[in-house]
Parts: C-alpha cells; sequence; structure tokens
C-alpha cells in the first residue's frame, strides 16, 4: 500500500483519512515548536515562548477544520461518520432495524421482480443481430389504422422488390404443428413457412446446407426442409449426412437441404422444429395468415418505410389489393409481438408500486415515532454546536443503509418473486419464453428504488424530528414525551395515506374476487364435465377428398362407441373454449340487402349431428341435424340465440335462407345457401368473460374437414380411456396422431386462468398492503398511548372508567382511519375513470381483466372500506386497551 503515499493530498484524504489527519498534526505541531524556537530566541522563556506561538497560532484543532474544510472532501467523512453512528444506533434497536428491513424488502423486492418481468418481456431486444432494426410491415384501413388487413401476394412481391428502405424482406407463417413419421411413428411438430430470404433477413445464416431458393416459392417445388438445431441433435442424432435426405411431413416427402444455426431461437412464438418454403401462389389473390418482416437500410426510419410502402400499395391495381383503402404501417417487430401485453403488466407494475410507497410511508412512520423519542438527543446535540442540516443528514444516513439493506434483500426476493411470477402465470398473459435475469439495468433500477424509498422514508421525519425546541426538550426527565402539533399532525398524515393505498389495493382486490366468482358461475352454454376431447389432423395423400376425411372420422367415432364405458362420441371443427377462428365467413339473409358493408360476421363450426345433445346445448328452436343431412341432400345449418338476433331480431329464424358472400381478396370463398333448420343457445368460444359471438352450425357431413376435435363421453377413468384412445387412432391409421388431449373440465380450468392468477396476484399485494397498514396503525396508536400515559392516569385518577379512557383512544385514532378512508375512496374514484379501458372487455377483441361487475360497486366498495376500518379498529384496539388499564400512581410517576 505504499503508493497510496505518493497520491495528492486529496486522494490521501479519501483513502487513507487517519494518515493524512496524522501528517496535519505533525505538520501543525512542527509550526507550533519552530514559532517556540524562534520565541526562545527572542528571551522569552520556554513556557512563555509557547504560550505565544500557540496565541500566534490560533487554535489547533480550528485550524484542523479548516485545514479538512479546505480539501472538499468533508462532505464524505462526515458521510462515514454519520453511516457509523447510524449502524450503532441501529444495532441497538434490532427489533425497529428488523421491521423496518422486512418492510422496505417487501417493497422493493416486489417492484425489482415485476420491473425484471417488464424488461424481459417488454424491453429486451429479440435474440437476434441488430434486432431493433427487424420491423413488422404490415397493411391497415386507412379509416381505422388500428384495425389490420390481409396482404395481397401481389402486394408482397412488389414490397419485397421495390422497397429501397428495407435491405431485407421477408415472408413467414406462424409455426403450425404438422405430422412427422419418425421410426415408425408419426408425432406432432412445428413447421413454420419462410420465403427464401428468410434467414438473410434475420441476420442468423444456416450452421449447414444452403438456405431455400427462390424458385422453391413456387406451388410444387416447396418439397424441401430446413431442420432447427434441437431437432437435428434430439431426432437425427447430430447426423450431418441427413442433408439430402427425404422426410415424411403430413404425408409427403421433403428433402432436408439445410440446418438452421442454434443461435436461431423464437421467444415469442412456439420454437419452429422444420422450416419449409412459404408457397406464393400467383393465381391467388392474397395468403391468409401471413407476416412480413423487413430489416431496415442504413439511416431509414419506420416513418420513412412506412410511406414507401403506402405508396407501392397505391401503385397496385385496385383489382390486386386485398382491400383498395389500404395503407402500409411498419411498427417494431418486438412491440408487434409483446405490445398486447403492456397494458395488464403496467396494470400490476401499478399495483406493486402502490406496495413499494405503503411499505416507504410505513417505514417513514417508524422512523419518525422513533425519532420523536430521540428529540432530547437531538436537543443535546444541537446545544453542543451540531447545525440542524447535520441532525438531518444523520437521520438520512440512517434510512439510506435501512434502504440499501433492503434493496439487497429486495433483489434477491425480486428475482425469487420474478421467477415465480413467469412460472404460475398463465402462458397467453406472458408474450416471450424468457426466463428473468439480473441483469445491468434491473441492478441499476434496484439501485434507483433503494435511493427513492431512502428519501421517501427518511425526508419528512428527519425534517419533523430534527425541528425540536431545545428548553423544552432539555426539561423533559424521559425523552420522547410530548410533540408539536405539527409533528402529530405528520404522523397522523402518513398513517391515512397508508391507510388510502391500502384501500385502493384492497377495493382492487375485491373487484377481481367478485369478477372471479361471477365467471365462474357465469353460463358456459353447455354440459360435458369428465368427457374427454382430443384433436385429430389428417394429413397425407389418403386424405386428399372430403370423402376420405368423413370416412375416417365415421370409422374413428363407431370404434370409440364400441369401447366398454364409452356412452357417446361426438366430433366438430370446434369445441366450446377453445375458438373457432379459422372457419368463418360473411352472411346476409337471402333476398334482404346487405345489412353491413360486408354482411354479417360468423363463425362457423362443422359438427356431428349428435355434438349438441352429447355437449347439452339447449334445443331453442326447430331441429338438430340427423342422418339425412348428407352431402347429396339440401344444405341445411343451425344459428345460435346471438346470431339470430342479429339476422332477424325478434323473427323465427327457422326456414329463412343464409347466403355465404365470397370475398377472394380476403380468401374466405364462396359456398352454397343454407336453409336454417333450428336455433340453439349460446355457447361461450373462448371462455366465459366475453362478448356473444354469431354462430352458424353445419352438418360435418355437407362441411367435411380434415382437422376436427373428437368428444369421448364415458365413465372410464381419464388415464386408462386416454390410453385406449390413442390405441384405437393408431390401429386406424397409425400416421395420424392424437393431440391435445384435455377433458372439457380442464378446458373451462383453463379459461379461468387468467382471472384465477389475476384474483390471487392483486389479492396477495391487497394482503400484503394490510399487514403493513396494520403495523403502521399500531406503532401510531402505540405510540400515542406511550405519550399520553399520563395524561390517562390523571382522568383514571380523577375517576373516569376505563372503557371512557378507552373510547377516547380509540376515538383520536378513529380520525385518522375515516379520513385515509376517504381519501381512499377518492383516489379508487380516480383511478377508475383512468384504468377503466384496462379492466373491462373490448367488445370483438375478447380483452379484459374484470367481468360482470361494475369499478364502482357497491356492494365491493363497502365491504373493502367495513374490512379496512375493521382491520383498522382491530390494530388501534391492543395499544389502547393498554392505556385503559394503566395504574394511576404508576401513571403520574411515568413522566
Amino acid at each position: 500500500m505504499r503508493w497510496l503515499h505518493k497520491l495528492p493530498l486529496r486522494l490521501r484524504s479519501i483513502f487513507r483519512w487517519k494518515d493524512a489527519d496524522s501528517e496535519l498534526e505533525r505538520e501543525i505541531r512542527f509550526h507550533i515548536e519552530r514559532q517556540t524556537a524562534v520565541n526562545i530566541e527572542a528571551g522569552m522563556a520556554p513556557e512563555e515562548a509557547r504560550c505565544a506561538a500557540l496565541r500566534e497560532f490560533g487554535g489547533a484543532e480550528q485550524l484542523k477544520e479548516d485545514c479538512r474544510d479546505a480539501r472538499g472532501i468533508r462532505w464524505l467523512q462526515d458521510f462515514w461518520q454519520d453511516a457509523g453512528f447510524g449502524l450503532r444506533i441501529l444495532s441497538k434497536s434490532p427489533g425497529f432495524t428488523a421491521v423496518a428491513i422486512l418492510t422496505l424488502t417487501l417493497g422493493i423486492g416486489a417492484n425489482t421482480a415485476i420491473f425484471s418481468v417488464l424488461e424481459t418481456q417488454l424491453w429486451r431486444p429479440l435474440p437476434f443481430p441488430d434486432s431493433e432494426r427487424l420491423m413488422d410491415p404490415h397493411v391497415v384501413l386507412r379509416e381505422n389504422t388500428k384495425r389490420w388487413d390481409v396482404l395481397s401476394v401481389r402486394g408482397f412481391r412488389d414490397w419485397r422488390e421495390q422497397s429501397h428502405t428495407f435491405r431485407n424482406l421477408a415472408g413467414y407463417r406462424y409455426p403450425g404443428d404438422h405430422n412427422i413419421t419418425l421410426g415408425g411413428t408419426s408425432r406432432r411438430l412445428a413447421v413454420m413457412p419462410v420465403t427464401a430470404n428468410f434467414f438473410d433477413t434475420m441476420g442468423v445464416p444456416l450452421s449447414r446446407g444452403r438456405a431455400f431458393l427462390r424458385d422453391e416459392e413456387t406451388p410444387g417445388r416447396e418439397h424441401v426442409a430446413i431442420l432447427a438445431d434441437a431437432v437435428w441433435r434430439d431426432q437425427f442424432a447430430s447426423d450431418p449426412a441427413i442433408l439430402g435426405k427425404p422426410i415424411i411431413l403430413d404425408g409427403e416427402t421433403y428433402t432436408v437441404v439445410g440446418i438452421a444455426s442454434p443461435d436461431l431461437r423464437f421467444d415469442y412464438m412456439p420454437e419452429p422444429a422444420i422450416y419449409i418454403p412459404l408457397a406464393l401462389d400467383a393465381s391467388a389473390v392474397v395468403i391468409r395468415n401471413l407476416y412480413v418482416v423487413g430489416r431496415l437500410a442504413s439511416g431509414a426510419t419506420p416513418e420513412r418505410a412506412s410511406e414507401e410502402l403506402t405508396a407501392i400499395i397505391e401503385r397496385t391495381p385496385k383489382s390486386e389489393r386485398a382491400q383498395p383503402e389500404d395503407i402500409a404501417a411498419v411498427t417494431s417487430l418486438r412491440e408487434t409481438w409483446t405490445g398486447f401485453a403492456g397494458s395488464t403488466l403496467f396494470f400490476f407494475a401499478g399495483a406493486v408500486g402502490l406496495v413499494l410507497i405503503i411499505a416507504c410511508v410505513n417505514t417513514a412512520g417508524l422512523m419518525f415515532a422513533r425519532g420523536l423519542t430521540r428529540q432530547r438527543e437531538f436537543a443535546v446535540r444541537a446545544a453542543l454546536g451540531a447545525p440542524r442540516n447535520r441532525l438531518v443528514r444523520q437521520l438520512l444516513a440512517e434510512s439510506v443503509i435501512l434502504a440499501l439493506a433492503g434493496g439487497a434483500a429486495g433483489t434477491a426476493a425480486g428475482y425469487w418473486l420474478a421467477t415465480w411470477f413467469t412460472t404460475f402465470v398463465p402462458p397467453d398473459m406472458l408474450p416471450r419464453n424468457t426466463p428473468p435475469a439480473l441483469d445491468t439495468r434491473i441492478l441499476l433500477f434496484t439501485l434507483a428504488i433503494s435511493a427513492f424509498s431512502a428519501l421517501l422514508a427518511g425526508v419528512i421525519p428527519s425534517v419533523f424530528a430534527s425541528r425540536t425546541d431545545l428548553n423544552q426538550s432539555l426539561r423533559q426527565s424521559a425523552p420522547g414525551r410530548s410533540a408539536s402539533r405539527s409533528q402529530r399532525y405528520a404522523r397522523g398524515s402518513l398513517v391515512a395515506i397508508e391507510l388510502a393505498l391500502g384501500l385502493v389495493l384492497l377495493l382492487g382486490a375485491g373487484l377481481f374476487l367478485s369478477s372471479f366468482i361471477r365467471l365462474q358461475q357465469a353460463p358456459l352454454g353447455f354440459e360435458a364435465s369428465g368427457a374427454l376431447s382430443f384433436r385429430v389432423s389428417l394429413r397425407g395423400k389418403s386424405y386428399t377428398q372430403p370423402d376420405d376425411e368423413m370416412r375416417y372420422f365415421d370409422r374413428l367415432t363407431e370404434q370409440l362407441k364400441s369401447m366398454p364405458g364409452v356412452r357417446a362420441v361426438t366430433f366438430g371443427s370446434g369445441l366450446p373454449l377453445t375458438g373457432s377462428e379459422d372457419q368463418f365467413s360473411n352472411v346476409n339473409v337471402s333476398g334482404q340487402p346487405v345489412v353491413h358493408e360486408h354482411g354479417t360476421f360468423v363463425l362457423i363450426h362443422s359438427i356431428a349431428p349428435n355434438y349438441a345433445a352429447v355437449l347439452h346445448i339447449a334445443m331453442l328452436a326447430g331441429r338438430i341435424f340427423n342422418s339425412q343431412d348428407t352431402q347429396n341432400s339440401p344444405r341445411v345449418a343451425l344459428v345460435n340465440r346471438n346470431a339470430a338476433r342479429e339476422l332477424f331480431g325478434t323473427e323465427n329464424p327457422v326456414g329463412k335462407v343464409l347466403e355465404f358472400l365470397a370475398d377472394e381478396r380476403r380468401g374466405v370463398p364462396a359456398q352454397a345457401p343454407v336453409q336454417i333448420v333450428g336455433m340453439i343457445e349460446n355457447v361461450q368460444e373462448y371462455g366465459a368473460n366475453e362478448v356473444p359471438f354469431n354462430a352458424v352450425y353445419v352438418p360435418f357431413s355437407q362441411h367435411p374437414l380434415a382437422s376436427a376435435n373428437v368428444l369421448v363421453d364415458s365413465s372410464v377413468p381419464r388415464g386408462a380411456l386416454a390410453s385406449a384412445v390413442r390405441d384405437v387412432a393408431f390401429e386406424l391409421d397409425d400416421e395420424q396422431p392424437v393431440f391435445d388431449m384435455k377433458t372439457m373440465d380442464d378446458l373451462v380450468s383453463e379459461s379461468l386462468e387468467p382471472a384465477r392468477f389475476n384474483f390471487f396476484l392483486v389479492g396477495a399485494l391487497a394482503a400484503a398492503a394490510i399487514l403493513l397498514v396494520s403495523a403502521g396503525v399500531f406503532g401510531t396508536v402505540s405510540y400515542f398511548v406511550e405519550q399520553r400515559t399520563q395524561e390517562f392516569g390523571i382522568r383514571l385518577s380523577l375517576g373516569a372508567t376505563p372503557g371512557r379512557v378507552l373510547r377516547h383512544a380509540i376515538g383520536q385514532s378513529l380520525r385518522i382511519g375515516v379520513a385515509g378512508v376517504a381519501i381512499g375512496v377518492a383516489t379508487w374514484i380516480i383511478l377508475g375513470r383512468v384504468l377503466q379501458h384496462v379492466l373491462y372487455l373490448v367488445p370483438g377483441e375478447r380483452e379484459g381483466m374484470i367481468y360482470g361487475v361494475k369499478i364502482y360497486d357497491p356492494l365491493t366498495m363497502v365491504c373493502g372500506c367495513a374490512l379496512l376500518v375493521g382491520v383498522f379498529l382491530l390494530a388501534s384496539y391492543i395499544p389502547a386497551r393498554r392505556a385503559a388499564k394503566v395504574d394511576p400512581m404508576i401513571a403520574l410517576r411515568h413522566e
């Protein structure tokens, strides 16, 4: 450490301040001794000479202070002194220190957790080189830019060939499960169709082989494949000889031409196992579910790119556009795939932020009460010359120590909470499959939130606690027995703020609880408890004709019915709560003018004749399908209650004819008209928390599909039934695996998962807030009782009853409670208006966090206020009861 002696004096004063002070003392002593020697040479006696030197030199200690101030680092030494003294003071009050640190740990940990989730899910760059240059070009309606439209084949090709603001533009489809045959067995793997330049656009070249060729985007020439690195290693044992060899995908042969890089990861959608060329049919106007990704050229901006792509669209003949009034929009690829979760996550972040504020206010209240008990100490220090800012700095140093300790513990707790959050949150609520990590930004956030906590928890109590009357404080025989009116008002205000914020979280938890209960009781429109469902998706040359598809499902149904314990079997293109967005159309009533510009949008279900009976869907009018409704019979259909009301109002829909409106630009083909033979009850398509959809049901025999959900109602236990179903399907066709095997109870439970999670999360935050509020109220009333012990003793000695003293003690704190509840209700009303668009279901988008209850639900508000007042009174009663039992003789000697 000799190198430290070579540093300038200011740096030595920082790292070796004791050595610097010793050096200063030696220098002052040298000057005094030298002046003493000069005085002796002038004829003075030694004692007289030293006294004269000291007088001439001035006060040595004052000179030392001036020299330390001249170095400009006195604040740092004072800080270390304050920190050291603060540590000693806090160590003498282990109970207070532990409660304060645990309180801040809860608040800081919860905020660190939610910030790490936000950073991971919304703000972290996608796992591609220079990913912020990756954009999502898409088409929107000119009159409503928030509504996307489909992109035509001509439009995509024009964009790719004519754009100069993009270095590359590639097309792709969302990965979908397909049948692949490996080792004599079939399984489902995610397959992603992409254009030839997709890998170049993403900036991740293949590790082996070649990319697709432009010619391979042509239908009929697209039978080549690129394997994902994980599939190549797991399924093909990293065999490099797989290149050029065939694989069987959906019953057709594909040649492996490349292996994707292990660095190619998609954390915002299912990881593809196999890539195949995206066939661009020149004769097709549009390609359904086509997404575009582009990498911006150097110097280009999303705004310029949007203008350029819009100009390209406008040069395209209107007959070849999906919609004549379409325009282009360019957004960040990351924002496109993660933005939908932003409002929900920010809502939770706000709720967690309230917990942090409550924790800080609670700690501030604890430090305030503790500071008032140290007024005599502060008065003595002030009388000895300590300025008020030094006293404030001392209390701030203690709050910084507590905040740093809480921040360190909160970081570990936050990481654990973030891991728990991403593990237990429903999959559909998080946009990315990325685990949380403690990176630099999260650590900086924790440091910032700790500093914020220190300021919020330390400034107010330090200012008020250090504002003391020296004469009054020094005359006290015991510390902390009086407080000024402003100090009592500040302490009460802190508790009122705690109560108000706690009430906001409590009302939120009550709202989510009420919504969850209503969701559980909401009518789903069907009843099939315990029935087992699974899905079959027919692929291959054996199922190219509708008759082949119908024959397979008829045979499967017959074999499943013959199994012991099976009561009924049915199937359809979709089941309740699973959605049916792949089958839709616009319809109009025959002989009537088109109501809307493009007709009435409806979901279409192809179902077996006994579908409604097995699911116990109520028949409202007409008849259900039967065996007479075949491919050769007249086309028939059922409508649900919502579609009947939308199309016919109060008229009976039975016997009316529906026309399906073709829209080739959107990929919706023409279909034959259907006659309505019956009306059934509404069935929830996606979950109880949704607006009703218009649904049309057609016989599966008249509209066969390659993919269908099968439902088996049986008394056989689930495990045995699932095994038997797989055996039947394997014997029927070993290349067609069954998948998505669940009971209807599972589907109902899964539909409630988001509501259940919302309730538990907000409920946990509300419970934490109530605990903090209870601790704050208990501490306030305890301090109030201790401060007025002598007064209560006098009251009791003069004849006051313990009950009256008890009511008086509780009455004083009840004023604070009423004020806090009033502030909380007002805050809730304001927040309700701000958050209304986040909490409520948006028609047609199936979004929303609460169901069947208003934000200003009177029952929820009354119960929430009553519960908080009850907790408040309980926390006040315990110390107030102690005041009522005080011994008057002991109380009169208390001071």
